[in-house]
């Protein structure tokens, strides 16, 4: 059976406006990659403008109206997945792409990143258009008017370049600085954490950095009637005081 994976979103923001562009391809093509020289599954950038093949440019409420046209043909056909062995759950492929516009970029932004953006015209002696500013792109889409059906696309057909955005560390709470702090505490100890194989796991003493630790028992409580059918044995909120060091 032959479906569509979409691998990645670079909507681009020219203005008030949008270029939706998608990442992706046909489950069942291949093509040759340039460094390895092996088969890899084919990939290309497209602009998810169905049944406006000339527009490339859409406002925010276009955007959310081609998003649910998407989804309704996702929702008749089933043809739309966002890996090779997972299709998009109902309703889920429409916000996937309204979403896109809360990540998108300036074309000068993208290709600071180091992209090379084009417009493709498919019948015009399939022509690529470079473009390196919103200005130069607005000039080629009023060269370009008239034109019955253009694309939007990256040098590299499998990949964006985007900012590493660096990940913030999280902070170990330092248990001795706290006047106070909650555990969950039940006969044998206190808890620790789940288990990806089921259950979880337990320590013997509320001061080892391992036992999980809540700041407001609020918070302790809140997890408790969250998890508790996970829960396989009564656990209540207990209040830890740290010793002061002598």
């Amino acid at each position: 059976m032959s479906y569509e994976i979409y691998y990645d979103r670079a909507f681009i923001r020219v203005g008030d406006k949008y270029i939706p562009m998608v990442n992706h391809g046909a489950n069942n093509s291949w093509e040759y990659s340039d460094f390895s020289g092996r088969q890899v599954p084919e990939k290309g950038w497209h602009v998810l403008n169905w049944q406006r093949r000339a527009q490339l440019l859409f406002t925010a409420d276009e955007v959310r109206k081609q998003a649910a046209l998407y989804e309704e043909i996702n929702q008749r056909q089933g043809m739309c997945y966002k890996t090779r062995h997972q299709s998009f759950a109902y309703g889920e492929f429409g916000r996937w792409i309204v979403n896109g516009m809360n990540n998108a970029y300036t074309i000068e932004e993208y290709v600071s990143f180091g992209n090379t953006p084009f417009i493709y015209d498919h019948y015009g002696g399939k022509c690529e258009h470079y473009f390196r500013t919103t200005e130069e792109f607005l000039a080629l889409l009023e060269a370009l008017q008239g034109k019955t059906e253009l694309a939007v696309c990256f040098d590299d057909n499998r990949k964006v370049y985007r900012p590493v955005k660096p990940r913030a560390k999280s902070q170990p709470t330092d248990d001795q600085a706290l006047a106070e702090y909650f555990v969950l505490k039940f006969d044998l100890g206190y808890f620790a954490r789940w288990r990806k194989c089921g259950g979880f796991m337990y320590t013997f003493s509320a001061a080892v950095s391992s036992t999980r630790k809540f700041q407001k028992e609020a918070d302790a409580a809140k997890y408790l009637a969250k998890y508790r059918e996970r829960f396989t044995r009564p656990f209540t909120v207990e209040r830890i005081v740290p010793a002061v060091p002598q």
